[in-house]
């Protein structure tokens, strides 16, 4: 068994990611012909809840960006791809005057 940091990540990586689960989460029908699979990828809650769970790479972006209040005080911040909005936050956080939260993925419907 391969060593592990994060919390939920036991067992052979194989097991890691539960496609059943995916398909459940997931806001749209990954099945039909005209839809998007790269972003279609991004519409699972399973996906976001990973990247947060990541405490290393979240830790990471909300320090650059709130312990830097001066590259976003009184800005206008545009957040392409913003996911579940967690560095849309961040910088509203910072001292951002307004900031524009973009999302193609369904996981908009959430952020």
């Amino acid at each position: 068994m391969l060593p592990t940091s994060e919390a939920g990540f036991t067992g052979e990586p194989k097991d890691w990611f539960d496609n059943e689960e995916y398909d459940r989460q997931t806001c749209c029908d990954l099945s039909k012909k005209d839809h998007d699979n790269y972003f279609g990828s991004y519409s699972s809650f399973y996906i976001h809840e990973e990247m947060l769970k990541d405490k290393t790479r979240t830790r990471a972006y909300q320090r650059a960006i709130e312990e830097s209040p001066e590259q976003f005080k009184d800005k206008i911040v545009l957040d392409i791809g913003c996911g579940t909005g967690i560095l849309s936050i961040f910088a509203a956080r910072a001292g951002a005057k307004h900031v524009y939260a973009i999302e193609y993925a369904e996981i908009a419907l959430f952020a």
